[in-house]
């Protein structure tokens, strides 16, 4: 119990000291990056890639979608390269799927899980970082949209599957509505931080309820 305790306050001193030194917005970027991260190593190992195939999913699919806005928006050098945290998170990804894949996949399924945590994260930065650049309220919810799903559309070309967002289920969809909803609460003036959590929860629980139930949109028959 007292090395309970122990590890739950030097964790918390290390979050705190943690936070001292980064942003808010910069917290969830290395956390989304984690999450997306989980999710490439993931897909990687279901198929039979070695620890190296792992890590080159693990980064494009972590980095993908906010380099492609940093390109489009003329903010260079893209963040992936400015900090090594990012590849830091990366490898951390790839270690926790290469030595616990078994009880990742006992616990259902990680990968839809992670890629939802990671969609919701994103687009609420892409479209944060996009508004304070100058971008008009339709192009930062664009560059949500694309720094939310890039990276996972790269993921899945590599692994050779079709990308989720070219596909019948609700993903771009849930990206629009938790944008929009991020948009909307910007101009009731509500703060930052409160924005940035309910426009991700918002993006990752129309995701996970899609899934769940199997919504989809029309297709061409």
């Amino acid at each position: 119990m007292t090395l309970l305790i122990n590890t739950e306050s030097w964790l918390s001193k290390l979050f705190i000291h943690l936070m001292q030194f980064i942003s808010f917005i910069q917290f969830l970027d290395f956390f989304g990056s984690f999450v997306f991260a989980l999710s490439g190593a993931i897909v990687a190992s279901r198929k039979g890639m070695d620890i190296l195939g792992m890590l080159v999913l693990a980064v494009v699919t972590a980095v993908g979608g906010g380099t492609l806005r940093s390109i489009l928006i003329g903010d260079a050098p893209v963040p992936f390269l400015k900090d090594y945290l990012y590849l830091t998170v990366c490898i951390l990804a790839v270690l926790i799927v290469f030595y616990f894949k078994r009880f990742l996949l006992k616990i259902g399924k990680p990968m839809i899980f992670c890629d939802a945590i990671g969609l919701g994260i994103f687009v609420s930065i892409g479209i944060s970082v996009a508004l304070d650049k100058g971008l008009s309220p339709w192009a930062s919810l664009l560059m949500g949209v694309i720094t939310g799903s890039f990276g996972g559309v790269i993921r899945d070309v590599l692994s050779n599957e079709i990308p989720l967002i070219f596909q019948k289920e609700i993903y771009a969809t849930a990206c629009l509505i938790g944008g929009g909803l991020f948009l909307v609460l910007r101009q009731l003036n509500a703060p930052e931080e409160i924005i940035v959590y309910i426009s991700a929860f918002t993006v990752f629980g129309v995701r996970l309820i899609a899934v769940k139930l199997g919504l989809s949109l029309p297709r061409s028959k």
